[in-house]
């Protein structure tokens, strides 16, 4: 997106001196943060850095210790979320607040459906309204279509849709294309230079570093809970960027293919695989040890072909055939037992349990092996634990610490070492690094790749091209539920990706 776009100076938003704690623990010292009309202001920083609990200040879901927020140069008053109503603030947070069994439109107009002349609910006008508004965005989803049935991708554009309804003067998006393709995030973008246009200001927070140079007429960073730098467009990069959230620069080597034996058996292979209006003929031949992506747009197959494959959801024909020998009917009681692994997309529905520990929730998939006689062998749960939380990185305060209490690229790492624990031979990941910081994402990679030369085959489902052009030898492609290829990784570009899948 240009940045021509003229900033007016004026500033909305204020935000001074905030300091906030959690159990003694300070999470935020002293922040500044401020918004002028129609700008782009990002707000990055790794994983607890505090960005988000900056924002639940902005919104009145906590109350800072100390510090002030302002709105146009005023005091503000902001104590539970719908104060902010009347400053014109709208919020889209990174984990979905969708009502399940309404329609699409009816979510994306909620609080404000339109009505007939008697004053009653007028579907039919809120789902002209709806899909006019998803025709501008270019996304093919049907506005009568009940939210419970959708993916989680879908479930996030409806939540970016939403502030679109209402006339806010400053809208607040935390990790809002996390679930959008390349081509979703293209038309984004000329949503907010529309926005912008009008003299809307927005406060974009996102791990993706390419989004925050598109878009950004000010970067902010925060550091373990402290300003790390502000940056004007035009004065940043992303090694400046990176280095400021992380105090270092985070090292990205030339990817070379790992090296596999001409004889290697194929440790998964598909066969015609099809499910009713999900996915039809899906053929695949991986490799054992392979590091495999599998891309295709919105709607593709991508989530619903791992997921065939674990057994959450049945397939209506075809074979699943895993190191030579055919599962008939895949559940994951057996596929756990035959070794595989699967990273759901649905991290806080199918990933963790929140009230659980650290500890608990990454030791789930290994019980048996930790019982002692009738009971759980703590100690040995307890070394586990803190070992396999530490080689994903997880920053904790401590492995009794609930994962409901992490934020969520740290939940994200939880359920990976979750994963990890059983010793998987195959691994599926579905979108395994969403919400996930830049330095986190390089180690989730080399836990990845270390496993891969240890013999575990890895697959990847995702969305996230730079992420399967670094880390896959091969890509398989999807397009409208079928397999239509396979590429050399290492002899595509991310632009032969985007014209192969569209």
């Amino acid at each position: 997106m240009d940045g021509d776009v003229k900033v007016d100076s004026k500033t909305i938003v204020s935000m001074k001196d905030i300091t906030m704690s959690f159990s003694g623990n300070k999470v935020l010292d002293a922040v500044n943060f401020d918004l002028r009309q129609g700008e782009v202001h990002s707000l990055m920083g790794a994983n607890g850095a505090g960005k988000s609990t900056l924002i639940k200040i902005l919104n009145g879901i906590h109350h800072p210790v100390s510090g002030t927020i302002e709105i146009d140069g005023v005091p503000a008053r902001i104590r539970e979320p719908r104060d902010t109503e009347k400053y014109g603030l709208a919020f889209v947070h990174q984990e979905l607040n969708v009502c399940l069994d309404m329609t699409v439109a009816e979510n994306m107009y909620i609080g404000n459906w339109a009505k007939t002349k008697a004053g009653v609910y007028d579907k039919q006008q809120t789902a002209q309204n709806a899909a006019a508004l998803l025709q501008l965005m270019g996304i093919p989803l049907d506005p009568y279509a009940v939210v419970r049935n959708l993916r989680t991708a879908e479930k996030q554009i409806i939540e970016i849709l939403k502030t679109l309804t209402r006339n806010a003067r400053v809208i607040i998006l935390d990790e809002p294309t996390s679930s959008l393709n390349e081509r979703e995030k293209e038309n984004f973008f000329e949503i907010i230079a529309k926005l912008k246009a009008r003299g809307v200001s927005i406060i974009f927070i996102s791990h993706f570093l390419e989004d925050v140079m598109a878009l950004s007429d000010r970067v902010t960073v925060l550091k373990d809970g402290v300003n790390n730098g502000t940056f004007e467009r035009g004065q940043f990069t992303k090694d400046a960027l990176v280095t400021a959230m992380m105090g270092h620069s985070v090292q990205n080597n030339e990817y070379v293919p790992l090296s596999l034996p001409t004889d290697a058996p194929i440790a998964l292979e598909l066969k015609q695989l099809s499910s009713d209006k999900r996915f039809t003929d899906v053929n695949m031949q991986i490799k054992a040890g392979d590091i495999v992506g599998v891309c295709g747009l919105l709607g593709a197959g991508k989530t619903e072909i791992a997921r065939a494959i674990f057994g959450l959801d049945a397939f209506t024909s075809g074979k699943v055939i895993l190191f030579g020998e055919e599962i008939a009917r895949p559940h994951p009681d057996v596929m756990i037992k035959k070794h595989v692994a699967l990273l759901t997309e649905e991290r806080k529905l199918e990933g963790f349990i929140p009230l659980l520990s650290i500890r608990e929730n990454a030791t789930l998939s290994i019980l048996k092996r930790l019982k002692k006689g009738l009971t759980i062998d703590r100690d040995a749960q307890n070394r586990f634990a803190a070992d396999i939380a530490g080689r994903v990185t997880v920053k904790m305060q401590g492995i009794e610490q609930p994962a409901s209490s992490l934020s969520g690229g740290n939940q994200q790492k939880v359920v990976i070492a979750k994963c990890f624990a059983s010793n998987p031979k195959l691994f599926l990941l579905d979108e395994p690094t969403r919400g996930v910081d830049v330095f986190a994402k390089s180690e989730i990679y080399k836990i990845l790749r270390k496993a891969a030369e240890e013999g575990t085959t890895v697959v990847i489902f995702s969305s996230e091209m730079e992420e399967l052009l670094a880390n896959c030898s091969k890509i398989i492609i999807l397009k409208k539920g079928r397999t239509v290829g396979m590429v050399d990784s290492t002899k595509v570009t991310k632009n032969d990706l985007m014209a192969l899948i569209g």
